[in-house]
């Protein structure tokens, strides 16, 4: 059976190599987009927002969006608009 100081001088040992050993440079970060940020994402007029909703109710809502080729952001302006107007100022 090895001696337990000498296991402990070769783990010292080769953890003194490993920091002689200079760490590879860091890799250039990745590129950003190259493209125009565009959308609704991007655009200082527009606030992301979130709901609970029934989750059946959710799905036929995609499905009729799907359908009539409507943006579900789109819609729910379009709702919100309707409300207001309809409760006043």
């Amino acid at each position: 059976m090895p001696d337990a100081a000498n296991m402990f001088d070769k783990l010292a040992q080769s953890r003194q190599k490993a920091k002689a050993t200079p760490e590879p440079a860091p890799e250039d970060p990745p590129k950003k987009r190259q493209r125009k940020a565009t959308g609704k994402r991007s655009d200082p007029n527009y606030i992301q927002v979130g709901a609970y909703i029934p989750i059946e109710l959710n799905k036929q809502v995609k499905r009729r969006l799907i359908d009539t080729d409507q943006d579900f952001s789109d819609l729910v302006a379009e709702l919100l608009e309707q409300w207001v107007q309809r409760t006043g100022d």
